[in-house]
């Protein structure tokens, strides 16, 4: 008779992303389906449903009262201005903060080779223009037609892109 070995599951590590709103959380949730197969990683998107960085950080520092996360990253936009008391929460978290100037849209048209407008406005209308509509783009599917998995190696010339990727790889 042969005993069975009941092996250890491996732990897994865990991320949580706390994201503005809806368009970061489809971008995301992208990049979680394309960066995280066959890793030893789970992720926890998250959405604070827009607001200030500050009300962000601070969703983010509720969200972490309550469960242990090995990794902490906060994307938003850098429209608005975060205050000191914010930096030190990131601080205190040790989270990663993703700023995007002066928006996440902007920061797509940047990976598209874009002029990127020096306001939020313009950036999201010229996104919806030539990237996804305000539709299309709370759909994580639909970055698979601006940001191809084949393109990543290209994308990753980009300092934030490679360091999200590297974030959801768990790397």
């Amino acid at each position: 008779m042969m005993l069975r070995r009941h092996l250890k599951p491996l732990s897994r590590r865990t991320l949580l992303v706390v994201v503005e709103g809806g368009t970061e959380k489809a971008f995301c949730l992208y990049l979680k389906a394309s960066c995280c197969r066959g890793q030893n990683i789970q992720v926890i998107v998250k959405n604070a449903h827009g607001g200030s960085p500050d009300k962000i950080v601070e969703f983010a520092r509720r969200l972490t009262k309550n469960a242990t996360y090995d990794r902490v990253a906060i994307i938003f936009d850098t429209d608005r201005p975060l205050s000191s008391k914010g930096e030190k929460t990131i601080r205190a978290l040790r989270a990663h903060a993703f700023r995007f100037t002066p928006c996440i849209e902007g920061f797509f048209l940047r990976l598209l080779k874009q002029t990127v407008p020096p306001d939020t406005e313009s950036c999201k209308r010229k996104f919806h223009e030539i990237g996804l509509d305000e539709q299309s783009k709370l759909w994580s599917e639909e970055y698979q037609k601006l940001f191809p998995e084949g393109n990543f190696r290209q994308l990753n010339a980009d300092a934030d892109f490679a360091q999200l990727t590297a974030l959801f790889s768990n790397v």
